[in-house]
């Protein structure tokens, strides 16, 4: 296993979805945040941790062990976690 899955989302977003959908599909443990659904300092400080890992704030932005995938890039989603 490649290490920590953690995606950052928006709720409305079509590639978000797709991308979440794409890891329950493979039965991938991962950690998600909409960050649009959060508030006030709560949102501020996810989008300051989006801005480490993807300067653009464009989502989604995965990140699977030390590897940051910034969309639904399904092939490199399957490169980083070893799934063919």
């Amino acid at each position: 296993m490649p290490g920590k899955v953690k995606i950052y989302t928006l709720s409305t977003c079509s590639h978000c979805k797709a991308a979440k959908k794409f890891l329950n599909e493979n039965q991938i443990v991962f950690d998600a945040t909409d960050v649009d659904l959060l508030q006030g300092a709560d949102r501020e400080a996810m989008l300051n941790e989006v801005i480490q890992y993807n300067p653009q704030r464009s989502f989604p932005t995965i990140i699977i062990g030390n590897q940051v995938i910034i969309g639904f890039k399904e092939a490199a989603i399957r490169e980083a976690l070893g799934i063919k």
